[in-house]
């Protein structure tokens, strides 16, 4: 059976669903034309779940999970089901009601949109006996979908490859790649039991410990008030209540208040985090820190501007970095009005960027080198009497002074035998127009420490050298390790410089 329906169509549920992709609407007309037409794969209402780990109850890749309301004689008490995906990962089966159906297909055009990526990041599929396959595409994190809570491992940071412990891993790989400076071995020590949400939320208690006693910023806002004495200046909206006397005048006047954007976006991070965390004692802590600020509105937009932290309240440094952090790309103007949703999700190929970006700039300072992101001029054309020109932008450039070194292109893929065609024209292109001698191509793998080997261009003239380096995303399990990375990017840099 097929059905196509106006600009977006689906198919019946076959046992080869790989094709198949669902957008809300799409999801919910079938849903509805599979109740009309009393298919006999339509969803139970209520059924039992099954295919959780006994210990956390968070589901196993591959196993069934109900949602929504379960029978009486489920053995399962938790209200909520956690789901451990992995990202481009195999899919979790799941059981869902219509309503859930489209809360998921939601969220997932939302974040897309919020990260600006090119594909769905939750992909719902129907399978056989009324099921779906739920998987994750090219985003870590943790979210929440009505009673769904998502709990998505980095494809290279996982439990196949890290085992229990890889939470700590994937703080600190989120950490390090958002330019958080504080990561020391107590970052994510409970994360083998704990999700993701519970470790980041246990950081920014412990980072906000004591900074009731030192003092949260402070600033001048302007409100309006009646008052029977002038402070401040009249308000020009209330002159035509002068006369007649009444002993009160309308004034403009500024006030100190705890109410600024350092303040918001603490109280915002917080808010989110008390609203994905599974520990009900660690929510009711986040609660509790919440009235510390009692006149702070939670709300947060990206159009506020934070001043650093760590030069004006160096003890709320740390916290400020995790919030900062948690609002990356965090809200989007959704249609006509602003969709927020618990949680957080992050794209994996900027956040790789970032992280080898960073692992650059902190190898090249201690050789006199710069790092930056810059576009760069390939190609110009007349058109329509105005000259314009095409560019190129590798994701790091370093630099001696004003001069181009070394090239570079950050690839969150997996490296096969030998990199793919286009990812050398790339970085080729940029090293071409800079006259540089050596270029690189970074991918990601779930070892420790950087590996490379030299490729040598066919052509004459420069580049001469491309470096594949693998950086091991293992190492970031420790801070030991993320030194050991470090070190060993200085030494990967030098031999490029040197070759």
């Amino acid at each position: 059976m097929e059905r196509v329906g106006h600009g977006l169509g689906y198919r019946h549920p076959s046992p080869d669903h790989r094709s198949v992709y669902w957008s809300a609407g799409c999801a919910t007309r079938y849903l509805e034309d599979r109740a009309r037409l009393r298919d006999p794969t339509c969803i139970p209402r209520s059924a039992t779940s099954r295919g959780r780990c006994p210990s956390s109850g968070r589901a196993r890749p591959g196993a069934t999970s109900t949602l929504g309301r379960s029978s009486r004689s489920s053995s399962i008490t938790k209200p909520c089901a956690i789901m451990e995906l992995t990202e481009n990962g195999e899919p979790v089966t799941l059981r869902l009601s219509s309503s859930e159906t489209v809360a998921i297909a939601e969220a997932s055009a939302f974040w897309r949109k919020s990260l600006k990526l090119r594909e769905e990041p939750l992909r719902l599929l129907p399978s056989p006996a009324g099921n779906y396959l739920l998987s994750a595409r090219g985003v870590a994190g943790f979210v929440k979908i009505g009673k769904l809570s998502v709990e998505i491992a980095p494809k290279f940071i996982n439990r196949a490859s890290r085992g229990a412990g890889w939470r700590s891993a994937m703080w600190r790989f989120l950490a390090y790649g958002h330019g958080i400076e504080t990561l020391s071995d107590a970052s994510g020590t409970s994360a083998d039991e704990e999700g993701i949400a519970d470790v980041i939320a246990e950081l920014f208690l412990g980072a906000l410990r004591g900074a009731s006693a030192r003092g949260y910023p402070l600033g001048y806002s302007e409100r309006r008030f009646r008052s029977p004495f002038l402070r401040g200046r009249l308000d020009p909206r209330d002159y035509k209540r002068l006369l007649p006397v009444t002993g009160q005048l309308g004034v403009m006047a500024s006030q100190l208040t705890r109410d600024v954007p350092t303040n918001r976006l603490l109280k915002w991070a917080g808010n989110q985090l008390e609203l994905t965390v599974e520990d009900p004692g660690r929510r009711q802590q986040l609660r509790s820190w919440a009235g510390e600020l009692p006149n702070v509105q939670s709300s947060w937009t990206r159009r506020a501007v934070v001043p650093s932290a760590r030069r004006h309240h160096p003890h709320l440094a740390h916290a400020v970095e995790i919030a900062k952090m948690l609002a990356d790309d965090r809200q989007v103007a959704y249609e006509s009005g602003e969709l927020t949703l618990p949680g957080f999700l992050w794209d994996s190929e900027n956040l790789f960027e970032r992280a080898v970006r960073r692992l650059f700039a902190e190898a090249a300072r201690p050789l006199g080198l710069s790092v930056t992101k810059e576009s760069l001029p390939l190609a110009t054309t007349v058109f329509s009497g105005t000259i314009q020109t095409t560019r190129t932008t590798p994701d790091i450039t370093v630099r001696r002074g004003k001069h181009h070194v070394l090239h570079a292109d950050a690839k969150y893929k997996t490296l096969g035998e030998h990199p793919k065609n286009i990812d050398f024209y790339q970085v080729l292109s940029a090293g071409l127009v800079s006259s540089v001698r050596h270029v690189a191509l970074m991918y990601p793998t779930s070892d420790d420490g950087i590996s490379h080997r030299a490729y040598t261009p066919v052509a004459e003239g420069n580049p001469q050298v491309v470096s594949i380096a693998k950086v091991g995303l293992g190492s970031f399990s420790t801070k030991k390790g993320i030194e050991m990375l470090r070190s060993e990017m200085q030494s990967f840099l030098r031999n490029c410089l040197t070759q």
